[in-house]
């Protein structure tokens, strides 16, 4: 239905800009006040295109009704005459028209979107906070008794092997309890002037082990003249922990996980980089989005946690494709001076 709803318009549009030049051609040159009159008409798809399509239709339009109309003057060029520099400017006019409408019309429809997300993250996020309180406690329980019964239990105990699927089992729900409840927290940050390269350093050390289990290796390319950036430490951590964890887990055996930090400009940037398949186009927003995921066993509130993380310290999160495969995930935070 939409898309017949677009053609609707589209063909509108195009019968306007068709017609209008059609009654230019057709009205004799001496009937001035006519033309002045569809030089006027031709604003009317301008702006339904302007609105309905945002910047690239009004451009389209505009660029179609100059292609339509400079002939016609061109052929009634009267040598610069005050009507010649008239249809000049209306000429200009429609191109402006269509770039301030168009531009206009994308930013209403970019912070019309960004609200609607925020308002659906807030609902889900009081959802999930009121879950995951409910689940804590029970699953902390199970946890508990669990392992003192198994503590209980002999070495050879056919038992002991089934228990540790419950216990396995259980700090994954919990592991789960955690995230959602990370998600759907306001986050306090607690800045302070912190060495990047000192974080990096530290995230890495903590992944090791899993990098080494999986025959991944990582690797690290750290600019030695970064000046200090205000952030919070534990939270910077935790974002690098879950980039560089992912990074592993999408890089076969054998391959390598780079980490690099380096300056541009008015940012400090950390890349993360694998060797994994790469993330199709189609899903670069939703992986961003809450509980989507690819993975087995994932909860998909890994990278949203991760991005909120990064926006709340005034940064963004890129996703670049790499030359042969894989991709990297780019964190830019200001190097600016900040209050703390």
């Amino acid at each position: 239905m939409p898309i017949k709803h677009n053609q609707t318009k589209i063909v509108l549009v195009a019968i306007l800009v068709v017609s209008t030049s059609y009654l230019h051609y057709i009205t004799r040159e001496s009937q001035i006040y006519y033309h002045i009159f569809y030089r006027e008409l031709y604003f009317l798809p301008l702006i339904l295109a302007g609105f309905w399509f945002g910047l690239r239709g009004g451009l389209i339009t505009s660029l179609s009704i100059t292609a339509f109309y400079l002939p016609f003057s061109l052929v009634h060029w009267s040598g610069f005459s005050l009507d010649d520099f008239d249809k000049i400017v209306e000429i200009l006019l429609y191109n402006i028209v269509a770039v301030t409408l168009g531009t206009l019309r994308d930013r209403l429809s970019v912070e019309r979107k960004r609200l609607i997300e925020a308002e659906g993250l807030t609902a889900m996020g009081k959802a999930l906070s009121a879950v995951a309180h409910e689940m804590k406690t029970p699953l902390t329980a199970i946890g508990g008794f669990t392992r003192l019964v198994q503590k209980k239990l002999k070495e050879d105990d056919p038992n002991r092997e089934k228990l540790d699927i419950v216990i396995r089992e259980t700090q994954r729900l919990e592991n789960m309890v955690k995230e959602m409840m990370d998600f759907s927290r306001p986050l306090e940050l607690r800045r302070a002037y912190e060495d990047v390269n000192q974080v990096v350093t530290e995230s890495l050390s903590i992944v090791t082990n899993e990098a080494r289990e999986r025959k991944v290796k990582i690797e690290s390319q750290l600019s030695h003249d970064l000046p200090l950036a205000s952030f919070d430490a534990p939270r910077m951590e935790q974002v690098l922990i879950n980039l560089v964890m992912n990074a592993v887990q999408a890089s076969p055996e054998g391959e390598i996980v780079m980490v690099r930090t380096s300056q541009e400009k008015e940012n400090i940037c950390i890349d993360v980089t694998d060797c994994g398949p790469g993330i199709p186009q189609d899903q670069r927003e939703k992986i961003f989005v809450p509980f989507f995921t690819t993975k087995k066993g994932g909860t998909g509130l890994g990278l949203p946690i991760v991005k909120k993380i990064v926006e709340a310290h005034g940064g963004s999160l890129e996703v670049l494709d790499n030359a042969k495969k894989g991709v990297t995930f780019r964190v830019l935070l200001s190097r600016l001076k900040q209050d703390i």
